[in-house]
């Protein structure tokens, strides 16, 4: 006797039901894995695994803020296939079984997820402070001074999921490609969800925070622009890149001073470029 879950349709209805439960917004696949749990069905969970799977690497699911994932516009059409799908099944599904009774939804107790820390104030308190503190340490036991930056891409007119899917691309292929672009003495860092930081000593270069946040600039403003040009699913993408940069020195006291004076840079940067 073959197990129902050893075939594919266990697989084809977890691909339902998980394009269902997530009709209505996000959600976290435990979640869902225990809604559909209480269902008692025969299918084993690996199945589910599977079928998520096959939906990410689809392109029909994306990624979504606290451990949640989301429909992508492919997935909301797949949804509407699949239904159309078991729709023209379920008549003969009946005729072979005769009219049951449909069971009632079983109510599963979920936890609110934990509140997260944004992600940009989550990266300052520890990767980049650390750096940062670190290189003042270092500056002011007779080291060179160096200079921070900021960048931050901001996508819109695309669905969600396309606009994450550009900025991680962008984000990625610029700390991926660090030491070649900026130079090998340049440390770069992942800046909150969209942006990129980075660190370079200036010595007595001290206008090279300001050219390094064009570098910066300039290259995240390159990436987008070839991925609107050659995806086409981000044509019709419209961005802007932000940039900031601040220089220790001896009156800086504090890693949030140089901090904090980047991210003015960075907004100043956004208010020019929005006036012009």
């Amino acid at each position: 006797m073959v197990r129902a879950a050893a075939t594919g349709l266990a697989t084809a209805f977890f691909r339902l039901y998980l394009l269902e439960g997530l009709a209505s917004g996000p959600a976290r696949p435990a979640a869902l894995l225990a809604a559909i749990a209480a269902e008692r069905l025969p299918f084993a969970s690996g199945a589910f695994g599977r079928a998520l799977q096959s939906l990410i690497e689809g392109g029909y699911i994306a990624p979504a803020a606290a451990a949640m994932v989301c429909l992508s516009a492919l997935g909301a059409a797949e949804r509407m296939a699949e239904r159309e799908r078991w729709s023209a099944m379920l008549p003969t599904l009946r005729r072979l079984l005769g009219d049951a009774e449909a069971r009632p939804f079983p109510l599963v107790a979920e936890t609110a997820p934990p509140r997260a820390q944004p992600v940009a104030e989550a990266y300052l308190d520890r990767v980049l402070v650390a750096s940062v503190r670190e290189r003042i340490a270092a500056a002011r036991d007779g080291g060179p001074s160096f200079a921070v930056v900021l960048a931050q891409l901001d996508v819109d007119g695309v669905v969600e999921a396309n606009r994450r899917a550009m900025v991680h691309r962008a984000i990625r292929a610029t700390l991926g490609a660090t030491a070649t672009l900026f130079g090998g003495d340049v440390s770069a860092y992942r800046y909150g969800e969209s942006g990129v930081a980075a660190l370079a000593p200036v010595g007595r270069d001290v206008a090279r925070g300001e050219r390094l946040a064009a570098l910066v600039r300039a290259r995240l403003d390159e990436l987008v622009r070839t991925m609107t040009s050659t995806v086409r699913v981000f044509g019709a993408a419209r961005w802007s890149v932000r940039a900031g940069a601040a220089t220790w020195s001896d009156s800086m006291q504090t890693s949030t001073v140089l901090l904090r004076t980047a991210e003015a840079a960075l907004a100043a940067d956004g208010e020019r470029r929005d006036a012009a």
